[in-house]
């Protein structure tokens, strides 16, 4: 599961040579709440506020957030595969070859990967 990591805030924080006080001055949130939030007892900030402090910080939201060891999708066995995944349905071509490879029995599965392996060689 995901959550709101202290410790990647405080880094970026400290990465950035911000105090609370200027973080709290520049965004307008008030300095209270912005010490709550990296310091870890503001567990769900407004998504607002997130973004206003994100901004600041030149940063995205996702550079906050603290990935569990389990994968996001129960349909993937590491985040790794979740990442493959999601590049090869990001790519028409590949996604397209994946969808042809599915349907292929053993021998044409082997004989591409034969293939596959041979261009490999080549560009080494």
């Amino acid at each position: 599961m995901s959550k709101l990591s202290k410790e990647k805030l405080n880094e970026i924080k400290q990465s950035k040579n911000y105090t609370s006080k200027e973080i709290a001055e520049k965004t307008g949130i008030p300095k209270s709440t912005v010490e709550k939030i990296f310091g870890g007892f503001s567990k769900n900030p407004t998504l607002d506020i997130l973004l206003k402090i994100a901004d600041i910080l030149d940063c995205g939201l996702d550079d906050f957030i603290e990935y569990g060891k389990e994968p996001e999708s129960p349909f993937y066995k590491d985040r790794m595969i979740q990442e493959l995944i999601e590049y090869i349905y990001e790519k028409k071509d590949l996604k397209n070859l994946v969808d042809i490879v599915k349907r292929l029995d053993n021998k044409d599965i082997q004989l591409i990967t034969d293939i596959c392996k041979r261009l490999s060689n080549n560009y080494n």
